[in-house]
């Protein structure tokens, strides 16, 4: 297994006080495997109301870790069980999802 690949499989994805962050509108990326992934988070009334993913690869296994996004909607935080055969493109894209809403709770202080 390649070394990235293991890397981002072994990710913390940190929690995140969404009830605190300010309503609004927040992108985050993470790289990984010489690309990018890019979300935005959309959070109102102290829930995250939706994910929009802005950047992902096409493949197959990419496709499949959108499945992460209503999970993390449904049980508002952002380390859910990551898609099984997708495991590495679920957590780059939950690093991501946590990077946008660290903004936003950075803004709320």
């Amino acid at each position: 297994m390649r070394a990235d690949i293991r890397q981002t499989r072994l990710l913390e994805i940190n929690d995140v006080a969404i009830a605190s962050i300010p309503d609004g509108s927040y992108t985050g990326s993470y790289a990984y495997g010489g690309f990018t992934y890019s979300v935005r988070c959309v959070v109102s009334d102290g829930r995250l109301d939706k994910i929009k993913i802005l950047q992902n690869r096409s493949t197959k296994y990419a496709k499949m870790a959108e499945g992460i996004i209503p999970r993390i909607i449904e049980r508002q935080k952002v380390d859910v069980d990551a898609v099984t055969g997708a495991t590495a493109t679920s957590k780059a894209l939950m690093k991501a999802i946590e990077k946008a809403l660290t903004k936003g709770v950075s803004k709320g202080e």
